[in-house]
């Protein structure tokens, strides 16, 4: 049957569970009921699968009734998160135009980004702020988080930060890895080079820890932005990185490198931390 791989369990959704939670009745809300019983017709006996992703439990649910729309549901257990020991993964990102981080949000999500952290820096046009509206802009987001994890099957929640200025962003995170975009290619590594840099750190027990590549923002990186990477270069947190010679729009280069960091890079950090891969 066509339709999400996954349904998440929200705070509109009722569900009763039995007193060790093995198994109980869940009844939609509004949003999940138009889900499943107007756009996927289903009828008594279809089963979905679900998952509260504030809670990190899953469970497998069969629909009894169409009218109340009532599902009986059984516990399947609790949803895996970082036990490999790999990092969290994140993207940090000058405000766009329009709706350009729409698509932004989608690839974050179905590439198993953990986290999006708008930055300003000296030459971002957009500066998004509370006065902006930023309480709306997360609403509408939250919607596409929700709508991108169902249809791949993701379980927890992508988290999308409220907007910070760039040096506040860095010393922040100062534990944190930085993968740095630059259009300046002659200081940085290529696309191969850094995965080999990465072969060679340690990931096992870096659950607290996060994989950030950080994107700029039309106009590139200036001098002042530059001043703030001195400190972590040393430590060995921030690495420059280099698309190649194309010039890329700032929508282009932050897909393309989330998707690196979350098709490439997410799964070698779980192998690597797994034993899997050999170092370099």
């Amino acid at each position: 049957m066509p339709g999400p791989k996954i349904f998440w369990i929200e705070p509109e959704d009722r569900k009763d569970l039995s007193p060790d939670g093995g198994h109980g009745r869940l009844y939609p809300g509004r949003t999940m009921t138009r889900h499943i019983l107007a756009s996927l017709r289903s009828i008594e006996g279809d089963s979905f699968r679900f998952s509260d992703p504030d809670t990190g439990k899953t469970y497998a649910g069969t629909l009894m009734s169409r009218d109340p729309c009532m599902l009986e549901l059984k516990f399947l257990g609790d949803f895996p998160g970082p036990a490999s020991g790999q990092p969290r993964l994140g993207i940090a990102f000058s405000p766009l135009k329009g709706d350009a981080l729409t698509a932004v949000v989608s690839m974050a999500v179905m590439s198993g980004i953990s986290c999006l952290q708008p930055v300003m820096s000296e030459r971002s046009v957009v500066r998004w702020s509370e006065k902006d509206g930023w309480a709306a802009k997360e609403n509408r987001f939250s919607g596409i988080v929700r709508e991108k994890s169902q249809l791949s099957g993701r379980t927890d929640r992508l988290v999308l930060e409220k907007p910070l200025p760039l040096g506040t962003f860095l010393k922040n995170r100062s534990k944190d890895l930085f993968l740095w975009f630059d259009e300046d290619s002659g200081h940085s590594l290529t696309l191969p080079e850094t995965l080999d840099k990465f072969r060679d750190l340690p990931f096992s027990g870096q659950t607290q820890r996060t994989v950030w590549v950080v994107v700029g923002p039309e106009g590139g990186w200036s001098g002042k932005d530059r001043e703030m990477l001195p400190e972590p270069e040393r430590e060995g947190r921030l690495f420059r990185v280099t698309l190649g010679e194309r010039t890329f729009s700032a929508e282009m280069a932050l897909q393309a490198s989330g998707a690196f960091l979350g098709t490439v890079l997410g799964p070698m950090f779980s192998l690597v931390s797994a034993g899997k891969v050999p170092s370099a």
